[in-house]
C-alpha cells in the first residue's frame, strides 16, 4: 500500500522569509562606506516579481530583481507536478475591451504591451505549466527588466540609518558573499515549502512534490491520500485507472470552488491551495508591508494573508492588480508622486461609475480588497476618481494618496451577499434578489456597492466597522442589484436607481440636457443642473432654433438673445452689452425638455 501525503505543496514561508519578516530582524550599525546600493530589491523573478519590476521600471526608478534560478518562473518549472494549471485562459468573451477581458484571463501580467498576453501562449482554457515559463520569459526579456539570475540571497540583515527612507537599509547577501544594500525590499519568493506531516509511520509517506507521477508505478495498489484539495484530487486522477482503490483523508469536509467563490478551493481535479492560514502565509498590514520591519513588503502568493479564503490575492490574477497598488504606495511615500487620479465634471459620476463597474478587472477580481473612491470637490461640482485602493486602509486616504477627500466621498465596492460562501451555502438560493431593485440589498452573487460619506472615516471606525461589514456604515449606501452575467447597464434597473442615489446624496440634478432644456431650466429654477452649468462654463451657449425664436417673441426678449451661441456677423451685442458666447452648442436640440438617463 502506497501512503501519499498530498495535503498541501505550500505549507510554512521558507528560511528566508521568515527570517525576513521576524520583528527581531538583526539590526547593525551603518558602516562609513558599503556595498552597492539600489532602492529597490525584488527577491524572486516569479510572476508577482516581475510584475513589480515592470512598475519599477516604467517609472524609471532604481532596482533589481534576485532570482537563484537560470531563468524566471522556476516555480512552474516543477509544478503542479502533472503540468495543468487552474488559472482559467479564456480567449473569447464576446467583447474588445481589453480591461475587460482580463476579467477572465488568470493567467496575462500587466503591461503595456499587446503582445505579452497569455492568450497569445495557449488556447487552452487550462493551460500548461511550460506555456506559464515561456510566457514569463518573454515577459522579462521583451520588457527588459533587471534581473539577477543563478543569483540566491542566503542572508538579510538590517542596518540602522537615519537617512535612509525608512531608518535603516536591507543588507542582502548571496550565496557568493556578495552584498546589496537596499532602501525596499520586496518579497515575491512565494510559498513552495512542503507540508510537513508527523505522525507514526510519517517516514513512509510519499510528498507531492517528490511522488512519481507515472501511474505504472501504482499498479494493481491500494492508495491513501492525505488530504481533499486539488494536488490531492489531481494526484488521484493520475493513478486512477491503475490502482486497487484510492482512499482520501482530510481534517476537514471537501471544500468545493464553486461553492465557496474561492480559486484556491477544490476546483477540476488539480492543484493544492495548501495548509493552515497560520502556518502558510505572513502576516502582514493592508498595505502588504510587514507588521515587523518597515520597508518590507511581502508580494504575491505569500501577500495572500490579507484575502485569504475572501479574494484572489493569492493568484496572478489577484496579486498583479495588488502589486500595482503597493508600487503606487511607494511612489507617493517616496518620491511625492501621487495616486493616479482623474478629474471630471460631476455630470459625469455616474457614467464613470457605470463605465468602472462593468469594465474594470482589478476591481472585479479584487473584490472587497480593493476598491475605487471618488473624492468630490468643493460644492460637488467635480470630482477625481482614484482606482483599486486598498480598501483597509480608506481612514489613511490622503497620507498614502496625496489626494484630499475634504467635501465627502463615495466608494465602489464589488461584494458577495452574506450567504454566499461555504459548504452549506447556495449562492443562488431561491429567495435572493434577482431583479427587483427596491430589493439589491439582499442581492447574493457578486454585485456593486456603493458607500457615500461625508467625511473621510476614521481609523477606529474602520477597524470597528460592523461585523460583516467590509467599511464603516455610511451616511448612505446603495446596492446595484445582481446580474448573473455581471453586465450593470441597463437604463431602468441599473443605471437609474444608481443615478437618483448619487443626486440624492449631492442635492443636485446629474441628467444630461438638451440644450433647450438647460434654457427653459434657467427661466424656472434658481439652481442650474451641473450639466447646463458648465456648458456655460465653457462658454458653450445656446444654438437658435425656430422654436427658440418663437419662445423669444412670446416673452418679449432683447433681440440679443435669439442669437446666443453664435457670433453675430453685424457685430451686435449679448443681453448684458458683451459679446456673443462663441464656441459649439451645448447640445444639438433635439426634442424640448428631453432628458438622457
Amino acid at each position: 500500500m502506497s501512503l501519499l501525503a498530498a495535503a498541501g505543496l505550500w505549507g510554512p514561508p521558507g528560511l528566508l522569509l521568515t527570517f525576513a519578516l521576524h520583528p527581531a530582524l538583526c539590526l547593525r550599525p551603518a558602516p562609513t562606506s558599503g556595498p552597492p546600493h539600489r532602492d529597490y530589491c525584488v527577491l524572486g523573478a516569479g510572476p508577482a516579481g516581475l510584475q513589480m519590476a515592470y512598475f519599477l521600471q516604467r517609472a524609471g526608478r532604481d532596482y533589481a530583481v534576485f532570482e537563484r534560478a537560470p531563468r524566471p518562473g522556476s516555480f512552474f518549472t516543477r509544478y503542479p507536478r502533472h503540468r495543468k494549471l487552474i488559472s482559467i485562459n479564456k480567449r473569447h468573451t464576446g467583447k474588445a475591451n481589453a480591461e475587460f477581458n482580463l476579467r477572465h484571463d488568470w493567467n496575462s501580467l500587466l503591461s503595456h504591451d499587446p503582445r505579452l498576453l497569455f492568450r497569445h501562449y495557449s488556447s487552452a482554457y487550462f493551460p500548461d505549466a511550460g506555456d506559464m515559463v515561456r510566457y514569463l520569459d518573454d515577459f522579462a526579456d521583451r520588457l527588459g527588466l533587471h534581473v539577477l539570475y543563478n543569483t540566491t540571497i542566503a542572508h538579510v540583515t538590517l542596518n540602522k540609518d537615519r537617512q535612509a527612507w525608512n531608518g535603516h537599509y536591507f543588507i542582502l547577501t548571496d550565496q557568493m558573499g556578495h552584498a546589496h544594500r537596499c532602501s525596499v525590499l520586496l518579497v515575491a519568493t512565494g510559498l513552495s515549502v512542503p507540508n510537513q506531516v508527523d505522525f507514526p509511520g510519517s517516514e513512509y509517506t510519499e510528498g507531492y512534490e517528490s511522488v512519481s507521477v507515472d501511474p505504472k508505478d501504482f499498479e494493481g495498489q491500494n492508495v491513501l491520500i492525505l488530504g481533499r484539495g486539488n494536488s490531492a484530487f489531481e494526484t488521484a486522477e493520475n493513478i486512477l485507472g491503475v490502482t486497487n482503490f484510492i482512499h482520501m483523508l482530510s481534517r476537514s469536509r471537501v471544500r468545493l470552488s464553486w461553492a465557496t467563490h474561492y480559486v484556491g478551493d477544490l476546483r477540476s481535479l488539480r492543484l493544492s491551495s495548501g495548509g493552515e492560514f497560520s502556518k502558510k502565509y505572513p502576516l502582514v498590514k493592508a498595505s502588504y508591508e510587514s507588521k515587523g520591519s518597515r520597508g518590507l513588503f511581502v508580494l504575491g502568493t505569500a501577500s495572500h494573508s490579507v484575502d485569504y479564503r475572501k479574494s484572489a490575492g493569492g493568484f496572478i490574477h489577484g496579486f498583479r492588480y495588488t502589486a500595482r497598488a503597493v508600487h503606487r504606495l511607494l511612489e507617493h511615500r517616496h518620491h511625492g508622486v501621487a495616486w493616479p487620479s482623474a478629474e471630471h465634471p460631476v455630470s459625469q459620476l455616474t457614467s464613470s461609475i457605470v463605465r468602472r463597474i462593468n469594465e474594470a478587472s482589478g476591481l472585479y477580481q479584487m473584490f472587497g480588497v480593493l476598491a475605487d473612491v471618488v473624492l468630490l470637490k468643493e460644492n460637488a461640482t467635480a470630482f477625481e476618481y482614484l482606482e483599486e485602493l486598498p480598501v483597509q486602509m480608506l481612514a489613511q486616504l490622503e497620507t498614502i494618496t496625496g489626494r484630499r477627500a475634504r467635501h465627502g466621498l463615495f466608494v465602489i465596492n464589488m461584494e458577495y451577499g452574506r450567504n454566499f460562501s461555504g459548504p452549506d451555502k447556495d449562492v443562488f438560493f431561491h429567495d435572493r434578489s434577482v431583479g427587483h431593485t427596491e430589493d439589491a440589498w439582499q442581492s447574493n452573487f457578486l454585485h456593486p456597492v456603493i458607500y457615500y460619506y461625508r467625511h473621510l472615516p476614521t481609523e477606529q471606525e474602520v477597524r470597528f466597522r460592523p461585523a460583516d461589514w467590509a467599511l464603516p456604515r455610511p451616511t448612505a449606501i446603495h446596492h446595484i442589484v445582481e446580474d448573473f452575467l455581471t453586465d450593470w447597464t441597463a437604463p431602468v434597473g441599473h443605471i437609474l436607481p444608481l443615478r437618483r442615489f448619487l443626486e440624492n446624496c449631492l442635492d443636485t440634478d446629474l441628467r444630461s440636457f438638451y440644450a433647450e432644456s438647460c434654457f427653459l431650466f434657467a427661466l424656472t429654477h434658481q439652481k442650474l443642473p451641473p450639466f447646463c452649468q458648465q456648458g456655460y462654463l465653457r462658454t458653450q451657449g445656446l444654438v437658435g432654433t425656430e422654436s427658440l425664436r418663437r419662445h423669444r417673441e412670446e416673452r418679449r426678449f432683447p433681440q440679443g438673445y435669439a442669437t446666443v451661441g453664435r457670433r453675430r456677423e453685424d457685430g451686435a451685442q449679448g443681453p448684458e452689452g458683451g459679446p456673443l458666447a462663441p464656441g459649439p452648442p451645448l447640445l444639438q436640440p433635439h426634442d424640448s425638455n428631453k432628458e438622457e438617463l
